[in-house]
């Protein structure tokens, strides 16, 4: 998480409510910091997700 936080130019909370932010956006799906050995694990998207704000409306 540090390595992360200086690498954005953030501090960590700052970098953990970026990763929340990428979450409720659906940037991401899940993100994990794991304290034991500082590292941040995240997952990608589902593919069979609609983006966020799509122009696609759906018919009824």
């Amino acid at each position: 998480m540090d390595v992360l936080a200086r690498l954005c130019g953030h501090s960590p909370q700052q970098t953990k409510e970026l990763l929340d932010r990428l979450v409720a956006s659906r940037t991401l799906s899940a993100w994990h910091h794991q304290r034991d050995t500082d590292e941040v694990h995240w997952q990608p998207p589902s593919h069979h997700h609609r983006p966020v704000g799509s122009a696609k409306t759906s018919e009824h």
